[in-house]
């Protein structure tokens, strides 16, 4: 894989991007990044493959699952992760070596520390940031009622213009409108390293711009971060999912793994 300041084979950035295919030769620009998206409905054999390459701590991670389609989701992620990350480093997805920061954000160890990236799925929806030496952070979440009270988390991880701008709403726009918030703030406490140790109710994602704003106290006064940028990304119908990278004016391309599914209901 290039990674290089070069021209390469991206899909032009535009208001309404497609996700495309793998290219015959895939380059990683410094001004770009990547978001591959990924089914989780893998044919069992698929999967046996997948988990060949796993680690024996991930090994013993998915062993823990009490359900087999939770251990099947996770052992899909971890091998996907390792598959696609593998086509950039021309590497054996089976020798690659993942670290973990303070706050749990995983990161590849050794002679591939530049390549950053980020992961997120729920139900067989996967997602999988990649960037150049540029933090990443990417959530997805089903829209479908899972059980999780929205009006309580709201109360609490919402900030003041996004309980104002949430308010407007009903039903199921309302939580449609949360989702995004929320895979928005997801996704830039993801890319920032420290995870929920953020007071999520002091950040602010609910400008259109995809700019990020934190409540500076004592002052109370609402301060825009410079250092991100967001965007909102249109997955599949029944998701909603957003981006966060470091810095301004980066290109972003979008990727479909095109892996073996068993298209099973979830």
């Amino acid at each position: 894989m290039k990674s290089t300041s070069e021209g390469s084979s991206e899909p032009t950035t535009t208001r309404a991007l497609e996700w495309c295919t793998l290219p015959p030769e895939l380059s990683l620009p410094a001004h770009s990044v990547h978001v591959w998206r990924a089914d989780l409905g893998l044919e069992a054999a698929y999967l046996r493959r997948l988990e060949r390459n796993l680690s024996a701590d991930e090994r013993e991670r998915a062993s823990r699952f009490r359900f087999a389609r939770d251990r099947d989701r996770f052992i899909g992620a971890r091998g996907l992760l390792r598959e696609i990350l593998a086509v950039y480093l021309n590497a054996s997805p089976g020798r690659l070596s993942f670290g973990y920061g303070a706050h749990g954000k995983p990161f590849l160890a050794g002679e591939h520390s530049t390549l950053r990236f980020n992961v997120s799925h729920s139900f067989d929806a996967m997602l999988l940031a990649i960037a150049h030496m540029r933090e990443v952070g990417v959530d997805v979440e089903g829209v479908r009622n899972n059980g999780v009270g929205m009006e309580e988390i709201a109360e609490t991880v919402l900030s003041e213009p996004e309980k104002q701008a949430l308010a407007r709403f009903d039903g199921e726009d309302k939580r449609t409108n949360f989702l995004r918030f929320w895979t928005r703030k997801e996704a830039y406490i993801k890319a920032d390293g420290r995870g929920v140790s953020l007071p999520l109710e002091r950040i602010d994602v609910s400008s259109p711009e995809g700019r990020i704003a934190v409540l500076e106290e004592p002052r109370g006064e609402w301060r825009t971060c410079s250092r991100w940028e967001l965007r909102t990304l249109a997955t599949v119908p029944g998701y909603v999912a957003a981006l966060a990278a470091e810095g301004q004016g980066w290109r972003l391309a979008l990727w479909q793994w095109s892996g073996e599914s068993s298209n099973d209901p979830a």
